[in-house]
């Protein structure tokens, strides 16, 4: 009730209604000063009026009777004088009666009430018996007839007297009890009025109070709630604006909290969408397509729909940015962000995860669509593109999740195709749709993490050899160091198991340390017993990105005093394309140390000649892909003519690998390759087995690839 009657007064700014208040409290109390100074002045008037009233009518009431005692005093007086001395006696008496009169006379002007008038009309009457009386005692001595007048005086005359002195007792009486009366009126309503001023000043404290309460009320109510928006805000939910009820000083400025939340908030907003936007491609990065995934997954689930999350990843983009240079990098990347956004530009999410990992959400009719969206991602990626006249042959992997079969979530299902596009990049494959299976292989590699590093301190890890022989004349020139790792529960594990997750983790490069090692102690060995041979040592990826490889090596080779001829690194053309910005300058340090490199499964990555001619590398060897059933085709055996003839044009040696039956082995020779290894030599030996293989069957194995 009171905030309703206080409404139209809340409108009001707050200067307004301070002063309104002000003003309010200030006129009732000076009204309240102005009734109380009123009443006041009249009980004091009144307080006065009864006073003098009491003092006159006392005054006449004893004017009276003195008058009138004096007149009875002089009559006793007449009796005994002659009568030549009387004419001055009634002149007094006379005098007595006329003030006595004028006594009475002043008490009847003045028509009082309450009993007294009654009285004064008592005293007024007696006073005329009185007067009978002494005019008829004044007769009676001027008739001489003394006794007579004595007898008058002392009987009726007196008894006049008392009865007009009775009844001024009664006036006086009548007086008191009036003003008693009266001033106990006057005592009670000083009491109201007391009262009354109390009880207004009660009602302006209230009313004070109202005020303040309501004043206060309509600015701190506000400012409270303009302070938990503020620190709303502070916290970056700017979805919260301060409700605005007034016009006054604090709706303005809610208002000007409301326009500077809505500016913050969408230059928040701008900030955060340009922070989760890539500069290179515009489109989102991780955070961003999760977020716009989640919701078009949430709409997909509202319509019943699938969808398929593809994870697609550039290769070779870091051979590109090695040999051209990043420039030519960023055109592969923007180029291909350009193919996605027109080739899935309805109803698709598009994003950039870093490097050249894109992905792509898009809701499917069915799920056989997968793969045929796969494929429209291959086809529109997949191209050449050409960078200041070099033609740039792209290739892609991608890897795909499908909602809601593989995952109910946009992070879960990205992570499941990424882990698809992995597993597709493992297997060589352009598109794998995620399996079940591959968390469970997760867990399992997990689990190997840290049993790998217990392998690698416990002397779990095993060095094997295979050997390196000439195909024209058998002879026995190197071998290649191979790691097997005895699993205490799980057996030997084949380098399939543990290689690639090594390289994912960077364990890989604890692992070839202790590969360099075993293999420097075997070459110190070797040199001890008078054989000189090489002994090859693969390389990840990692390796040449670590710029401490080459003084490791030096050291290794410096600590057992053996010639870094005999000690050779094999790296994958693969991995040479995958590593750092440029591996070319710790290629050229391990050289100038005078180890000897080779480039492994040679022909299954994408390299130029142009690129080859830069590495300092002094072997090829050719993947097994090439040497399987070459004898079987004609055309095959024409390109492995051509590698070998590449290889010895750029000054190199060539090896083959994977070979398994004789008719490869004399395919190779008529190629002239320079060495060869396989299961048709030797399988992968420990290096007892490969010491008694090298003593027993080198020799005939030399007679028989002589003679063949």
């Amino acid at each position: 009730m009171t905030s309703n009657l206080l409404h139209p007064v809340f409108r009001l700014r707050i200067g307004m209604r301070l002063a309104l208040a002000f003003l309010v409290l200030l006129s009732f109390t000076l009204g309240i000063a102005w009734l109380a100074d009123d009443r006041m002045s009249t009980l004091a008037v009144r307080y006065q009026q009864l006073a003098t009233e009491q003092y006159e009518i006392a005054e006449r009431v004893d004017e009276a009777r003195r008058m009138s005692d004096a007149a009875a005093r002089k009559l006793l007086v007449l009796i005994s004088l002659p009568r030549a001395a009387r004419v001055p006696a009634y002149a007094q008496i006379d005098a007595s009666n006329a003030l006595a009169d004028h006594a009475l006379a002043a008490l009847e002007s003045r028509h009082l009430d309450d009993g007294r008038g009654e009285a004064v009309q008592s005293v007024l009457e007696r006073l005329r018996n009185y007067r009978e009386s002494y005019l008829q005692t004044a007769d009676l001595i001027e008739a001489d007839d003394l006794k007579a007048a004595r007898a008058m005086l002392g009987s009726q005359t007196e008894e006049s007297l008392n009865r007009l002195s009775e009844a001024l007792d009664q006036l006086t009486r009548q007086q008191r009890a009036t003003a008693t009366h009266q001033s106990a009126e006057l005592q009670a309503r000083t009491a109201t009025d007391r009262h009354v001023v109390w009880g207004l000043c009660g009602v302006a404290l209230l009313l004070g109070a109202l005020l303040a309460m309501g004043i206060a009320r309509g600015i701190v109510r506000p400012l409270r709630r303009a302070e938990t928006v503020g620190h709303l805000l502070a916290t970056g939910d700017y979805a919260h604006r301060v409700p605005v009820t007034s016009d006054d000083e604090v709706g303005r400025l809610a208002a000007v909290m409301n326009t500077l939340a809505d500016a913050v908030g969408e230059r928040e907003q701008r900030l955060l969408r340009m922070a989760h936007t890539d500069r290179l491609t515009g489109l989102a990065q991780r955070e961003r397509f999760v977020a716009e995934s989640a919701a078009l997954l949430s709409a997909c689930r509202d319509r019943q729909r699938l969808a398929v999350l593809m994870c697609m990843d550039v290769d070779r983009l870091k051979s590109v940015n090695a040999i051209l240079g990043f420039d030519a990098g960023d055109a592969v990347l923007q180029n291909a962000a350009a193919r996605l956004a027109a080739g899935f530009s309805h109803g698709a999410k598009i994003g950039r995860l870093g490097g050249g990992t894109f992905v792509v959400l898009v809701p499917l009719d069915a799920a056989t669509d997968a793969p045929l969206l796969a494929q429209r991602m291959l086809h529109a990626v997949e191209h050449k593109v050409s960078w200041q006249g070099h033609a740039l042959d792209l290739s892609v992997s991608v890897g795909m999740a499908l909602f809601p079969e593989h995952a109910d979530t946009a992070e879960t299902l990205l992570r499941r195709a990424e882990q698809a596009m992995f597993e597709g990049k493992r297997q060589r494959q352009q598109h794998l749709l995620y399996d079940p299976s591959l968390e469970s292989s997760l867990q399992s590699h997990l689990s190997l993490l840290s049993d790998l590093h217990q392998a690698i301190g416990g002397g779990q890890l095993r060095q094997f050899l295979q050997p390196k022989v000439s195909p024209l004349d058998g002879r026995l020139l190197g071998a290649e160091a191979l790691v097997r790792w005895q699993h205490p529960e799980r057996g030997w594990l084949p380098p399939s198991e543990f290689i690639p997750f090594a390289e994912s983790t960077g364990r890989i490069r604890q692992v070839t340390q202790w590969m360099l090692e075993q293999a420097v102690n075997t070459l110190a060995q070797w040199q001890a017993r008078g054989i000189d041979m090489t002994l090859a040592v693969n390389v990840s990826t990692l390796d040449l990105q670590d710029s401490g490889l080459p003084d490791r090596v030096a050291t290794l080779l410096r600590s057992r005093h053996v010639p870094a001829r005999w000690l050779q690194l094999e790296l994958t053309e693969t991995g040479l394309l995958a590593s750092g910005p440029d591996p070319i300058r710790v290629l050229r340090e391990l050289r100038e140390i005078g180890v000897g490199l080779a480039i492994d499964d040679f022909g299954t990555g994408h390299s130029s000649l142009a690129y080859l001619q830069r590495l300092p590398v002094n072997e090829l060897k050719i993947d097994r892909s090439f040497v399987d059933g070459v004898d079987r085709d004609p055309r095959r055996q024409a390109l492995l003519r051509s590698i070998v003839d590449i290889g010895h044009s750029l000054g190199l040696e060539v090896t083959a690998e994977g070979v398994e039956t004789e008719a490869e082995l004399a395919v190779l020779r008529r190629a002239k390759c320079d060495l060869v290894q396989g299961y048709l030599i030797a399988k992968p030996m420990a290096a007892e087995a490969f010491e008694a293989w090298r003593a027993a069957l080198a020799r005939p194995l030399e007679r028989e690839l002589a003679l063949g």
